[in-house]
């Protein structure tokens, strides 16, 4: 099975259980598509997620919803926090890239796999993370955007433990390393 298919079987299983999880039931019909079509909503999301490569805070927060919620691992902020967030980040990190990778979308809910990279403004490291992101959009706007990512790869590449393999193709951890049990959180 290439990575390819194994990325889209696990995101589609993500999506699924998602689902599964907040509903007793599957949906007889789809959700109603917010955007025109399938390659708006990509391009509505990968435009937000440019924004931090371009440090453009308000075209970020106005992406979002007033009522929406960002969770992450380790926290949450509803848009009211978001730019303090977006600002904070901004503040400790520079040199910010997006790769986008493939999307799977549902009506008016998404999938993407990301990596985010940046360099430490304190040590001048570069770190980058594959990430994540099951969201939702409600006319027009992002109501929930949960990113999913694993923390110590962005610890041991500051360490020089991992490469950064930053770039293409976008894979959960460094894509030339390989996932062992050992490794595994």
């Amino acid at each position: 099975m290439t990575l390819a298919r194994c990325f889209r079987v696990s995101v589609w299983g993500l999506v699924l259980s998602a689902r599964a999880f907040a509903q007793s039931e599957p949906p007889h019909t789809m959700p109603p598509a917010l955007l025109q079509n399938r390659d708006d909503m990509v391009a509505f999301v990968s435009r937000t997620l440019s924004c931090w490569e371009k440090n453009d805070r308000t075209a970020f927060l106005d992406a979002f919803a007033e009522d929406a919620v960002f969770l992450y691992p380790g926290g949450q902020a509803k848009k009211p926090e978001l730019g303090a967030l977006f600002a904070d980040l901004q503040a400790r990190k520079t040199d910010v890239k997006v790769y986008i990778g493939p999307f799977i979308v549902l009506g008016n809910e998404f999938v993407v796999q990301y990596q985010f990279a940046c360099t430490d403004r304190k040590s001048g490291k570069r770190q980058a993370v594959g990430t994540g992101v099951r969201g939702r959009l409600r006319n027009g706007k992002i109501v929930v955007f949960k990113e999913y990512w694993d923390g110590h790869i962005a610890e041991e590449q500051m360490r020089g433990e991992l490469p950064l393999d930053e770039g293409l193709p976008v894979t959960p951890s460094p894509h030339s390393v390989m996932m062992t049990p050992k490794r595994i959180n």
